[in-house]
């Protein structure tokens, strides 16, 4: 039996209240061996991402069959009204798994993909909404150095092989040393790595006068929605974690839009790994303490469609014919 009318019937919903989502999938089951230290990095994290985001932004943090501390935490913060959305699956449902859903689900068509390690510095935000801003084709942008990472970005090495052969960098001229070092330390890699990669001879820029890398990462980067799920699998990932998933739910369904993947040249979120380095993270947070990001919105960012182009030549035939250029040495 229905007594009355339901007070929201004829309420409206603003799906555009916000154009910039972060989503934060999370899986620390316990607090032993690799996951130690893994709830205090998580706790660094959401406070440099709250100190550095604006009003445009919106965050979704999903548990994956995290511990009860972990969800209590979660929930703490939704409670708060710090976060807008809180996932909490009683399994784990696989990292990119995880991420697809919510993306599916929010209205949002920018979206920041991050794992739960990753330290969010000044100014991150407003150098992701410029790169898109400025680069009307760039689709996957990620605010960490990455050299020699252009391998995902086939389908714009083909169609800007020319431009890319000629506005090569050296990487020691586009990217700082530091920057690099903390990031290799970060996944378990030594100092004679970095020097390996900072002497390499030479770096795929966007041109000669602006140093943003082509090719992105996939611990924090951000993404177009449209395009993305315009092409990537409907099937489930099998992977937890990786497994070349990154690249199957990522890389390819991004060069398949031919949209530009693009990395800052200079470290603006930063890889913590899974142990806390306990004086450097207590003076990055120091250094937000009065920093207040501008009021700014993603909606300002005009979408012109995926690149016509991209449809002409099968992707097939552009990976051959990377393949062929990297042999020739012109990429």
């Amino acid at each position: 039996m229905r007594i009355g009318e339901h007070p929201s019937r004829h309420k409206a919903i603003d799906s555009e209240s916000s154009s910039h989502r972060v989503i934060i999938p999370i899986y620390i089951p316990n607090s032993e061996g690799y996951f130690k230290d893994a709830f205090n990095v998580l706790k660094v994290c959401i406070m440099s991402l709250l100190k550095t985001i604006n009003d445009d932004t919106k965050i979704t943090l999903i548990s994956n069959a995290s511990s009860n501390e972990v969800n209590e935490y979660i929930y703490e913060l939704q409670a708060a009204n710090k976060i807008d959305r809180a996932i909490f699956n009683r399994e784990n449902v696989g990292k990119m798994n995880a991420l697809m859903t919510e993306t599916r689900a929010s209205f949002e068509e920018f979206i920041t993909y991050s794992d739960a390690d990753v330290f969010f510095d000044k100014g991150w935000l407003k150098q992701t909404y410029t790169i898109f801003k400025n680069v009307p084709k760039a689709g996957f942008v990620s605010m960490n150095p990455t050299p020699n990472n252009f391998g995902t970005a086939n389908s714009t090495l083909v169609s800007n092989c020319v431009n890319l052969y000629l506005g090569k960098n050296k990487v020691s001229d586009v990217c700082s040393y530091t920057d690099l070092e903390h990031f290799h330390k970060s996944i378990g890699k030594d100092k004679s790595f970095t020097d390996k990669m900072h002497n390499k001879d030479k770096i795929h820029c966007l041109n000669k006068e602006v140093k943003w890398i082509v090719g992105a990462g996939h611990f924090c980067c951000t993404i177009r929605k449209t395009p993305l799920l315009n092409y990537v699998p409907k099937e489930k990932s099998t992977s937890q974690v990786s497994g070349g998933s990154e690249s199957i739910y990522l890389d390819v369904p991004f060069d398949k839009t031919g949209l530009w993947k693009l990395s800052s040249p200079k470290a603006y979120v930063w890889h913590m790994g899974n142990i806390l380095e306990k004086e450097w993270a207590l003076n990055k947070l120091k250094a937000l303490n009065h920093f207040k990001e501008e009021d700014f919105t993603f909606f300002d960012i005009p979408f012109k469609g995926v690149v016509k182009s991209s449809a002409i030549i099968p992707y097939y035939i552009k990976m051959k014919i990377v393949s062929l250029l990297k042999k020739i040495k012109v990429l």
